[in-house]
């Protein structure tokens, strides 16, 4: 038993000694109205260490409630910490993969154009990691927009009327700027991912900036498909101000 619970019954019995030694024993005769006192005096006692008792109870069970609360809230923390650490070595995990893939696209396949999509792509996980520098990835990037040129998508673009075409497999002809359209479909709906992110203040500057250049990059291409790069242009991607 509580200390504090033993104090309020030795309390009781106190107060109810002082009753007694505060009546007038002599004569003392036990009639029915003393009785009934007794009873009653009895009776309040028991009542009044009934109710302390659930008080008692009432405290210790909002404390365990309190506790196991405290306990759970724990795990809980404890799980989302798990999870963000799991999450963020797959976000680190698809990172890698992601630039390999470039970079394997660029050195090994000569395919800039994959290789520019994958360095793309690789900033959907790279912006959920831990990450804070990207100029390595922007510097590739800004590398791989200066390297597009028209056989990158085709090496046949042919001019009719002013507009340029390409030949299918089906020896139909088809628009250039529609095969170059295609490739551009999934790197803008990664751009879409991309700005969405809660976490893209991180290279929003340098990003916009880049992909300005990109796309300027791309429309040169498609007006003008044997049109070189120029030194000035090429200077202007490399070093961007």
């Amino acid at each position: 038993m509580k200390q504090w619970m033993i104090n309020i019954i030795l309390f009781s019995l106190a107060i109810v000694a002082i009753l007694i030694a505060l009546l007038k024993v002599t004569p003392f005769e036990i009639t029915g109205d003393t009785y009934i006192g007794i009873v009653v005096t009895l009776l309040s006692i028991a009542s009044t260490l009934v109710i302390g008792y659930q008080i008692y109870n009432a405290i210790e069970f909002r404390k365990e409630i309190n506790n196991q609360k405290r306990q759970y809230e724990l795990v809980l923390q404890k799980s989302r910490e798990i999870d963000k650490k799991y999450c963020e070595q797959e976000y680190q995990t698809q990172e890698g993969f992601d630039l390999i893939s470039s970079l394997i696209n660029y050195n090994s396949e000569n395919d800039i154009k994959q290789a520019f999509y994958a360095m793309h792509h690789a900033l959907l996980s790279s912006i959920e990691t831990n990450r804070t520098d990207y100029e390595w990835i922007f510097s590739y990037l800004r590398k791989f927009i200066v390297e597009f040129d028209y056989q990158a998508f085709s090496y046949s673009p042919f001019e009719i009327n002013g507009t340029y075409y390409i030949t299918t497999s089906k020896k139909s002809k088809m628009p250039f700027k529609e095969l170059v359209d295609i490739y551009l479909e999934p790197i803008k709906d990664d751009k879409n991912k991309i700005r969405a992110n809660s976490n893209f203040y991180k290279i929003q500057l340098e990003y916009n900036r880049i992909m300005k250049l990109f796309y300027q990059r791309i429309e040169n291409i498609v007006s003008n498909p044997m049109k070189e790069i120029t030194d000035e242009e090429r200077s202007k991607i490399i070093n961007p101000s």
